[in-house]
């Protein structure tokens, strides 16, 4: 078994393991084109993160996708594991620790000194052991995150409506002087 950066020649077996993962965890699955689509962006865009595979036996056996992050409370850039994939038939061999490892190596390379994750709902069947797997990697426990999908739930026009009076503002010449800036 061997971990490498993802290729091009990749973005089909990753984002069949990206869907895999989603079954798994109960979540929605985007369509196969999407999904390849964001593999191979990933692929492609330096500086936006990084996607690591894990070979055995001449396949994919093991993804692992991370964003790279600036956040105000976090000095410097950090790492966010988006997702994290090891083939049943593959795991408890040390693939998903290999991963993570690769990870730090290339994000203490780039100066990074945080790598974060999320876990799974708390009904997801084997949220211990997957929160059990992290600890063992060294990580240690945040808090649950939530999210906001624009355009799909209800609620979600509540936080912006279209139309509604909150409007984005690129700044301007005379607001990056220290000037205030007056609406009508």
């Amino acid at each position: 078994m061997s971990v490498r950066e993802a290729r091009r020649g990749d973005v089909a077996a990753v984002a069949a393991a990206v869907e895999a993962l989603l079954e798994e965890l109960g979540g929605r699955r985007p369509e196969r084109p999407a999904l390849e689509a964001e593999v191979a962006a990933l692929i492609d865009e330096d500086g936006v993160g990084e996607l690591l595979v894990a070979e055995g036996d001449g396949a994919i056996v093991g993804v692992l996708a991370a964003s790279w992050q600036r956040a105000i409370h976090v000095p410097g850039r950090y790492a966010t594991i988006q997702d994290l994939w090891v083939d049943p038939g593959w795991r408890s061999r040390g693939i998903g620790a290999e991963l993570v490892a690769a990870l730090a190596a290339r994000a203490r390379e780039q100066g990074v000194g945080r790598i974060e994750v999320g876990l799974p709902r708390e009904d997801f069947a084997a949220l211990e052991a997957t929160e059990a797997f992290y600890r063992g990697a060294g990580f240690e426990h945040l808090g649950p995150r939530m999210r906001l999908l624009l355009g799909e739930n209800p609620a979600a026009a509540k936080a912006a409506p279209v139309g509604s009076a909150v409007t984005y503002r690129p700044m301007t010449a005379q607001a990056d002087s220290g000037a205030e800036e007056h609406s009508p």
